[in-house]
């Protein structure tokens, strides 16, 4: 199995690091990947077969193409997900977007990651993307996600991030090359460069830190070398140690996707001739009446898009 790193484009004067592959013999290994990368990776369906208690089904009456690509949106909040329609109506943001678009006929996985303060069209005028859900729900949340990318979505994946920081813990921590000084907003972790192993609360702090020039790019980026990191701790992880961690996170999931469907999914990354690919949506900053927006890139975003379904 291949994994391929970041591809996306800023116009700034950073520039991007060259692709990287990593080559992995377990497709499980890249399942759990799915689990960390912003925390929002209910794709692993054998986790869920451990506890399925923690799957809601909702209303996807639309079945699932035998063998065809299937787009998932994967959604990461601050809080717990079985509240989330109540925390909508008092105007909660998602925090992470991503769509995973599955190719079982290509063996390939591909993430495309939204920034966070995406300027899109809403019914409430031009707004961040991460206002979607609190401005209309799921259903707002995903139209809006296509028009930014044309990329219909099938089913969805919602996590909080106390279910990540309690998968890190299962394993240990994790052994990981801090960057710059991070720290959360209330003060309570602080990390310095350098190499180290992090613990749950200290990981979280690592993937959503934004404070910086690069803001929500630099966080991305920064998530895609986590799952790199992740992926090498858990080859070495016990096999017990490693299904707890999968526990952790499928308890603080909600999807509306079936056991069946999350088993035939898995199977997309199984095989050494699978790949795994992640992308960002290029563009550049822009600000309007002092508030800072990532303003995508349609034709970069369309070569994007193109790849990803051929």
């Amino acid at each position: 199995m291949a994994y391929q790193g970041k591809s996306y484009s800023k116009q700034v004067k950073e520039q991007p690091k060259p692709k990287k592959k990593l080559r992995i013999g377990r497709f499980l290994l890249i399942l759990t990947a799915f689990l960390v990368v912003m925390s929002l990776t209910g794709l692993a369906g054998y986790g869920f077969f451990l506890e399925r208690k923690v799957v809601e089904r909702a209303n996807a009456t639309t079945p699932l193409p035998e063998d065809g690509p299937v787009n998932v949106l994967l959604i990461g909040v601050d809080r717990d997900p079985d509240s989330t329609e109540e925390l909508r109506k008092l105007g909660m943001n998602t925090d992470t977007l991503i769509v995973a678009h599955l190719d079982p006929t290509q063996k390939q996985a591909t993430l495309l990651s939204i920034p966070r303060d995406t300027r899109v069209q809403l019914p409430t005028g031009m707004e961040k993307i991460n206002a979607a859900y609190a401005v209309g729900g799921m259903d707002r949340l995903k139209q809006t996600v296509k028009e930014l990318t044309g990329l219909g979505i099938d089913r969805y994946v919602m996590i909080d991030f106390k279910g990540f920081a309690q998968a890190i813990d299962a394993v240990g921590g994790v052994e990981f090359e801090v960057d710059k000084p991070l720290f959360d907003p209330e003060g309570t972790v602080q990390l310095q460069p350098g190499k180290q192993v992090l613990n749950g609360k200290q990981a979280l702090t690592a993937v959503r830190f934004r404070h910086e020039q690069m803001g929500d790019i630099a966080r991305v980026e920064r998530q895609q070398r986590f799952v790199e990191a992740y992926l090498s701790k858990i080859q070495s992880t016990s096999v017990v140690d490693w299904m707890n961690s999968l526990r952790k996170m499928s308890a603080s999931m909600r999807t509306d996707m079936s056991i069946s469907e999350m088993g035939r999914l898995a199977t997309t990354l199984q095989g050494e001739e699978a790949s795994f690919v992640t992308h960002t949506v290029p563009g550049t900053f822009l600000e309007v009446y002092g508030i800072s927006y990532w303003k995508a890139d349609p034709e970069k975003l369309r070569e994007i898009v193109s790849q990803m379904k051929n």
